[in-house]
């Protein structure tokens, strides 16, 4: 078994529990309320800011120069492709770039990115490695999964569904899995043990995050 499928299995109870969650069903139903479509996507801009800074510090962590050039590019294409799609799609539902430049994070988007940047600016790659799977590859599976049981009805959801099931996206996890198992394939003991802890806790703020969204979550105070 790869190392990475090691790691997914122990976490599975969590991944199975974000797949299960009803902002994900009713993404794949095409039941989801519009208010709360937004109100995520608002927030996950504010994410893919953090997350290209953590592309950044994965690119200078790399240790091949064809995995710098990687993340360099992933670096590019969220900042300039990915966002802008985020964009677009508020653009439809009346909200504008500006408002959500404006967007403040809610208490677990800013925890989530703060944990990720951490990591990125603590651990070695293959730490890195193990905070961003959850998130990369967690979004492949849900994308395959719910395309699996029919494209929702609703186009807004349906694009969202077969992005993350695309080809392109599919390939882009099977590379990080692929740095993953050979950064980690040969850490033992303590330092494997840690790798894991991290890895299940990226997964349990995807988790988090989705629950953020269902309950589109302000600051209390």
């Amino acid at each position: 078994m790869a190392t990475s499928d090691e790691f997914r299995s122990h976490a599975h109870a969590i991944w199975e529990a974000s797949f299960a969650h009803p902002f994900v069903r009713g993404i794949g139903a095409g039941t989801l309320p519009e208010e709360r479509f937004r109100y995520y996507l608002a927030q996950d801009y504010v994410y893919l800011i953090e997350f290209s800074r953590f592309f950044a510090l994965a690119a200078a962590k790399a240790r091949a120069l064809g995995a710098m050039e990687r993340f360099a590019a992933l670096l590019h294409e969220t900042l300039h492709f990915e966002m802008d799609l985020h964009r677009k799609v508020c653009a439809e539902f009346g909200v504008a770039r500006e408002a959500l430049e404006r967007t403040p994070p809610a208490p677990t988007c800013l925890g989530y990115t703060s944990y990720l940047l951490k990591a990125a600016y603590e651990g070695e790659i293959a730490t890195v490695l193990a905070a961003l799977l959850p998130c990369s590859w967690g979004y492949g599976e849900i994308g395959l999964r719910l395309k699996a049981g029919g494209l929702p009805p609703v186009s807004h959801y349906a694009t969202w569904v077969e992005t993350y099931a695309s080809p392109e996206y599919q390939q882009l996890v099977g590379w990080l899995r692929g740095l993953f198992d050979e950064a980690a394939g040969e850490v033992r003991g303590a330092a494997r043990h840690q790798l894991q802890a991290v890895f299940d806790t990226s997964s349990r703020w995807e988790y988090l995050f989705w629950e953020m969204a269902w309950r589109m979550e302000g600051w209390p105070v």
